[in-house]
């Protein structure tokens, strides 16, 4: 079963308490620049947990670098303002105790008649009416903001989101092509697309997308949704490639470990079956998965 992913979406939560008493441990580093790649000196980055209204805040350096510390696991809306530019914002699923992905973040100038106060607040009454999942009405908020703010390409990301869950998904595709038009590196942007392409049995053009999102994240579920997919169709040996990619970027994780397992067990290695449920009882000793461990190393070692 292909676990669904979804990282980076645009949205806008701009005002927050910071609550001491609730600091974690986790950090994110990353950039600002302007779209010929120069630094953006006191640049705001604000990253808020929607569900403790948790809020981390900082600046930029004169090389256009920040650093947030403080963070629990958990998903965070960071926002990215400065003055004379168009604001951006990302969800971010954070870990505490892993290392997490830099946000390098390019700031479009604003032009004539803009107004980055302006852009904030409709996209905020977005985002809410689609956080209240009534898509129709959050559609006619982002697409009357884009009429009037072209240059927000990011806000197709959230179009795309409200077409996916109102079953459009030809309609939610072209969405996301469109930030990946702009930006094709987007992370977001191309696990998206991949779990749209899954949810229309699309399974090929699903792990082109996912594939291209492996190498900008070390999330692992991303590399153990692919390696699903190539299970599922029988490719053993691209299967046990990413389940191997999962298992490196989370060791403790038993889940990759116990398919690792089943799928050298469909190769016919039985040695690094043995191995891999043996791994599963190591990392996982209470786990469901280590009781399905045991009981296969109680038929292999027969």
């Amino acid at each position: 079963m292909v676990k669904r992913c979804t990282a980076f979406a645009v949205a806008f939560l701009l005002a927050a308490t910071t609550v001491m008493s609730q600091m974690g441990t986790g950090r994110v580093t990353g950039t600002i620049k302007d779209p010929q790649g120069k630094p953006i000196a006191g640049a705001k980055i604000t990253a808020t947990n929607p569900e403790s209204e948790r809020a981390i805040e900082g600046t930029t350096d004169k090389d256009g670098k920040w650093a947030l510390l403080g963070f629990r696991s958990g998903n965070y809306e960071f926002t990215f303002t400065a003055d004379g530019y168009a604001p951006q914002a990302y969800t971010n699923n954070i870990k505490q105790m892993n290392r997490n992905p830099a946000m390098d973040v390019t700031l479009e100038p604003l032009q004539m008649g803009q107004s980055g106060g302006g852009a904030g607040g409709k996209l905020q009454e977005a985002n809410q009416l689609l956080e209240q999942k009534q898509y129709p009405e959050a559609l006619a908020k982002y697409e009357e903001l884009l009429a009037a703010e072209p240059t927000l390409y990011q806000i197709y990301y959230n179009i795309g989101t409200a077409q996916r869950e109102m079953g459009e998904f030809e309609k939610a595709a072209a969405s996301f092509q469109k930030v990946l038009d702009q930006e094709a590196t987007n992370t977001s942007a191309l696990i998206a697309l991949g779990d749209v392409y899954v949810a229309q049995g699309k399974l090929d053009q699903a792990v082109t997308y996912f594939e291209k999102a492996i190498g900008q994240t070390t999330d692992e579920v991303i590399p153990f949704n692919v390696a699903e997919i190539y299970f599922n169709q029988g490719n053993t040996a691209k299967a046990l490639e990413y389940y191997q990619t999962a298992a490196t970027r989370k060791p403790d994780w038993p889940e990759p470990h116990l398919k690792m397992g089943y799928a050298y067990l469909n190769a016919g290695n039985m040695d690094a079956a043995i191995a891999a449920f043996e791994q599963v009882v190591a990392v996982a000793p209470d786990s469901p998965q280590a009781q399905l461990a045991q009981a296969a190393l109680s038929s292999l070692k027969k």
